[in-house]
């Protein structure tokens, strides 16, 4: 006789919790901007910017973790290490800009070669004459942004997104994929191995002291919004992040739904064996998360650099840390889970501060216990999915 199947856990408990917690939060929130006499709307309009900018960069960065959790169940730790090279390779790209012209091909020549031999790897399945366009676009459009003139924002943007998703591939190729087959453990302990192998790399490539990253751009000046009588001080910046985030969200989002390689992701995600027989070739789709993950992390390197002026080898570490926690809250392996988690952080960890000025100390603390209670309470996210394992 077969032993009676245990009853299952109701699903709407979780739920339920979540749900209160929340309405709690919000009284508890409101009870506080009523006490405080000095938050005025003006202020209340200066955090909701402070928030989404921040939360918009944790969201970026959280999309790399989860889109490799949902490909391959790892947990990717150096992830913050490519959000760092991102930044320093925009920091470069406009430094030593413009270079001479023998340095300027002898860099694109072996550079771009790299490059191109990537993508081409990853994106096999495109025609011949595609790749001769890309290859041809590469080398011209590298050699004449070293040459001419001093490499702007935009373009060091642009350049490191080309570079930090090279960055990305190689890691997948070097450190992870000889373990494909391997336990999780041994796969989650090389990749808190390259993690610290990359900050103690770019310590000893970049050095350990902090540079300034300083842009001439009308994005640093100070604009100002008059509310209620009162003036909300910001910089153009605080709206360009969110935008070329929803530009970035977007694409994304028409790339996984709507083109080939997107729907092989999504096979892939739900059952890589049986997509690979198919026909769908799993270590291209592997690659190309990788790929996509650090270009969106070196986009949110590069403008988390001009928001906060700065760049060192360790700066991918708390931020790398703070969008796995977001990417948790929304719920690991779900795109808009991660967006959600990474807006719901950004705003919890900027409201908190300013209607509690006490906890100013501890503002990092907040995303580890907002971690600790997501996973107590609902592991699953706040749009997850249930990932317990059957057996």
């Amino acid at each position: 006789m077969a032993a009676p199947k245990p009853s299952p856990v109701p699903k709407t408990r979780s739920g339920q919790i979540t749900l209160l917690v929340g309405i709690v939060l919000a009284l508890l929130l409101a009870w506080r901007v009523i006490s405080l006499e000095n938050y005025t709307l003006a202020r209340g309009v200066q955090d909701f910017f402070n928030a989404l900018t921040l939360g918009s960069l944790y969201a970026l960065i959280a999309l790399g973790y989860t889109m490799v959790y949902g490909i391959i169940r790892l947990i990717n730790f150096a992830h913050g290490e490519i959000f760092m090279l991102g930044a320093f390779f925009a920091f470069y790209a406009m430094l030593f800009t413009p270079l001479p012209w023998a340095v300027a091909l002898l860099v694109t020549v072996l550079v771009g070669g790299v490059v191109l031999g990537v993508l081409r790897a990853v994106l096999s399945a495109s025609s011949g004459s595609r790749q001769i366009i890309l290859g041809a676009v590469i080398f011209i459009g590298s050699f004449l942004l070293l040459t001419f003139r001093a490499v702007g924002w935009v373009e060091a943007l642009l350049i490191s997104m080309l570079l930090t998703a090279v960055a990305g591939v190689l890691l997948e190729a070097i450190a992870y994929r000889p373990l494909r087959g391997a336990p999780r453990e041994s796969m989650l302990i090389t990749a808190i191995a390259a993690s610290f192998f990359l900050q103690n790399v770019g310590q000893l490539i970049f050095g350990p002291r902090i540079q300034g990253f300083t842009v001439e751009t009308s994005l640093n000046q100070v604009l100002t919004l008059n509310i209620g009588g009162d003036t909300v001080y910001f910089t153009g910046i605080l709206l360009l992040v969110p935008a070329i985030t929803a530009v970035l969200l977007f694409i994304l989002n028409r790339f996984i739904t709507q083109s080939r390689l997107g729907k092989a992701m999504r096979a892939t995600a739900q059952d890589a064996e049986v997509a690979q027989m198919m026909g769908v070739n799993v270590n291209q789709i592997i690659s190309l998360t990788f790929l996509i993950g650090a270009t969106l992390a070196a986009a949110a390197g590069v403008m988390y650099a001009l928001r906060f002026g700065q760049v060192h080898p360790l700066m991918g570490l708390l931020p790398g840390i703070k969008a796995f926690t977001a990417a948790v809250i929304g719920g690991i392996g779900s795109l808009p889970g991660a967006v959600l988690g990474g807006l719901v952080l950004g705003f919890i960890e900027i409201y908190v501060v300013s209607l509690f000025p006490a906890l100013t100390a501890y503002r990092d603390v907040f995303a580890f216990v907002l971690l600790i209670l997501i996973l107590l309470f609902r592991p699953s996210g706040l749009i997850g999915e249930d990932l317990t394992e059957k057996v």
